[in-house]
């Protein structure tokens, strides 16, 4: 095999080399995530009008131009930010709204909505989400259209896939509901409002087992007042 054949034709290197390193390169990914964690904790510290893309460079240890070759600007990077948790928040959803309700009994009712109760909270009162909401709520003025698109995508599926088995569930009599919906979001505020809020003012989140402790009171206050 010839050295042109080894190395590839004089054609193929020189559009690699304009091409650049494919999306998928380690090192990529390893700079955009780089990139983004010090947007993320840039932005918290000091809100995203009050932080340059020379700050982010410095913070991820980085060139400005290799920041600028992963990201336009400002506005994609804090866009990408809200885009992995609401990626979360959907899969959370998806994933919920597979399970099924045709084992749940009365006998059983309770223990199922403790462990539902507990993943819920688990997966609200977590660091990425209180950092993001965070964001959201100092930016909604800047980013409006991005602040209703969160709340769509991510609490309001959450809700959805809840109010859709909580619906089931009083079919066959094991819930007394006058509206699904509002169950389910008196559901997901008393298993980790308060919670969630208490983070967000003071942008720590509680320990696993305050949570767990505050997801089972909140599940057996739903129980009193839906459980038939």
């Amino acid at each position: 095999m010839s050295a042109t054949s080894r190395a590839g034709s004089p054609d193929r290197r020189r559009r690699q080399l304009f091409e650049g390193p494919r999306a998928d390169d380690p090192r990529v990914l390893r700079t955009r995530a780089a990139v983004v964690d010090a947007a993320r904790t840039l932005f918290l510290q000091k809100g995203y009008a009050g932080t340059t893309i020379e700050e982010i460079a410095a913070l991820a240890g980085l060139a400005k131009r290799t920041v600028h070759n992963n990201y336009a600007d400002k506005d994609a990077l804090f866009t990408e930010i809200v885009a992995d948790v609401i990626a979360y928040a959907e899969e959370f959803a998806g994933a919920l709204r597979q399970e099924s309700m045709a084992g749940i009994t009365a006998a059983n009712l309770r223990p199922t909505l403790l462990d539902l109760g507990r993943r819920l909270a688990l997966g609200i009162v977590r660091l990425e989400v209180v950092a993001l909401r965070r964001l959201l709520i100092g930016e909604a003025r800047a980013f409006p259209s991005l602040a209703r698109e969160y709340f769509d995508r991510a609490p309001g599926q959450v809700i959805d896939a809840l109010a859709s088995h909580f619906e089931r569930l009083a079919q066959r009599r094991l819930l007394k509901l006058t509206d699904a919906h509002r169950a389910a979001a008196q559901f997901a505020y008393l298993v980790a409002g308060e919670l969630l809020d208490r983070a967000m003012l003071v942008g720590t989140t509680p320990p696993k087992r305050q949570v767990t402790a505050c997801a089972r009171d909140g599940v057996e206050t739903f129980l009193a007042r839906y459980r038939r």
